[in-house]
């Protein structure tokens, strides 16, 4: 019997050891808290995006222009997409027309490229929340998986980047918009005497100028979007609030380096 007992509490003990012992040797990634953390940081700072360009779409008004012998009233770009626009140009993102390089102010009847004068504190809040929204994503990551040292906690708030991915190439491709108006087109490429963007008027107007011959599409470069907003940006500002957890670790490791 007292063998008997003794082999069951043998195999007790051996079961709690085995409980005990990591499931990895550390070096793998969290990658699926990564993935967590990072969508709950695009989701929430995209809607603040959102919440303050349909506040400042209210306070706009659409373009309303004589053409020939009628009156154009032109449409507003979704508030959807231009809370795309404004979250992508925080990271860096640039902005095409028919391919040819522009800038987030030039989108005709785009509300938040209103937001100057008295939206300019606007602007730097979304700015702040945005960046902020990566670095506390890393930080959040790095803390719950209990990283050991700085460059477990750089590795896992990197990891918050992959929704960032996501969301990036999901903007590109479906948050662009098409101007097929005399007025937008006009404001858009300039006109006869002043082409812009490297665009010629006379191959979307037609020599009257009163009709579009040819839409233009505006929107985020692809490349930049998946680059910058999607890569670069939030891998390091994930790692730098993963590092925030190991603040003495960081310090010491870089006081070693300059010994």
């Amino acid at each position: 019997m007292s063998d008997g007992k003794q082999l069951e509490y043998e195999e007790e003990d051996e079961s709690i050891e085995q409980q005990r012992i990591p499931r990895d040797d550390g070096t793998e990634l969290p990658i699926k808290q990564g993935a967590v953390f990072g969508a709950i940081a695009v989701v929430a700072t995209y809607l603040t995006h959102l919440f303050l360009t349909m506040i400042t779409t209210a306070r706009s008004s659409p373009t309303a222009r004589q053409v020939g012998d009628s009156v154009v009233v032109t449409e507003m770009v979704a508030s959807w997409k231009a809370a795309g626009w404004s979250y992508l140009s925080v990271f860096g993102t640039g902005f095409q027309a028919d391919g040819e390089t522009a800038t987030l102010s030039d989108a005709p009847n785009h509300a938040a490229a209103f937001m100057g004068g008295s939206f300019t504190l606007s602007t730097l809040f979304l700015f702040l929340v945005t960046v902020g929204g990566v670095v506390a994503a890393g930080y959040a990551v790095a803390k719950y998986t209990d990283a050991d040292d700085a460059v477990d906690a750089v590795k896992a708030g990197a990891t918050v980047a992959l929704p960032y991915v996501v969301f990036a190439v999901l903007a590109a491709f479906v948050m662009t918009q098409t101007y097929s108006e005399v007025p937008t087109v006009v404001d858009l490429i300039g006109s006869e005497q002043s082409d812009v963007l490297g665009l010629t008027a006379g191959d979307y107007l037609n020599d009257a100028g009163d009709s579009v011959s040819s839409n233009v599409t505006f929107g985020p470069s692809t490349t930049d979007a998946i680059l910058f907003a999607g890569i670069i940006v939030p891998a390091v500002l994930g790692a730098v609030g993963g590092l925030l957890t190991q603040p003495r670790d960081a310090l010491e490791t870089v006081m070693a380096k300059v010994q």
